[in-house]
């Protein structure tokens, strides 16, 4: 088994792990147990808990991104508010069938405001998100780069604090929101593509 294997295996592990204990019952023991490795070759890969956690999320981070790629297929299509609805079905899905990972997510932002090693992890991943948002905004809204970066940094926000209400609210919402966000950017986007044309 090479150096990376182990580490995938060890990510796998932490994951599951942390997903089903949340970060401060998540002991690297149970992590190396479920991985069926040694617990000190967790640490020779990750010296610490906060960064093997910062490592599972940049990974599911990835996976994230590349759930997103299909939605590029929207570009060529008619900007209306059902197909905005029909884009926004990721998000709103992703947060609802993997409420383990909103969870987490909330739990590394506080790591990374804490511990600096995780921190730069942490911007490292929000920046990647940004980035998959933006390139899908300019695809999708046909906005230029002015446009669509600051848009994709709303969006994020948007989505995350989405989540964390339908985790923490029974009473919330959830599809009534994403509905109305469906109609905002409908909104703003064709404002801002007659903007461009002039």
């Amino acid at each position: 088994m090479t150096d990376k294997d182990k580490r995938d295996l060890i990510i796998k592990a932490a994951y599951q792990v942390l997903a089903e204990k949340g970060y401060d019952k998540a002991s690297t023991k149970e992590i190396a147990q479920t991985a069926g490795v040694a617990q000190g070759l967790i640490n020779y890969y990750f010296p610490s808990k906060d960064l093997l956690f910062a490592e599972v999320f940049q990974q599911e981070t990835k996976k994230y991104c590349e759930s997103l790629q299909d939605l590029k297929n929207y570009g060529s299509q008619e900007l209306s508010v059902e197909n905005l609805k029909q884009v926004l079905q990721v998000p709103k899905n992703r947060a609802l069938s993997d409420s383990s990972m909103v969870l987490l997510r909330y739990e590394l932002f506080a790591i990374g405001l804490r511990n600096e090693k995780v921190s730069e992890n942490l911007k490292e991943t929000l920046q990647t998100k940004r980035a998959r948002l933006n390139d899908l905004i300019q695809t999708i809204g046909h906005l230029p780069e002015d446009s669509s970066k600051p848009l994709a940094s709303i969006l994020l926000s948007v989505f995350d604090g989405l989540a964390l209400q339908q985790m923490c609210d029974d009473e919330f919402n959830y599809d009534e929101a994403y509905d109305m966000l469906a109609v905002v950017l409908e909104s703003y986007l064709t404002a801002a593509n007659k903007k461009e044309e002039k």
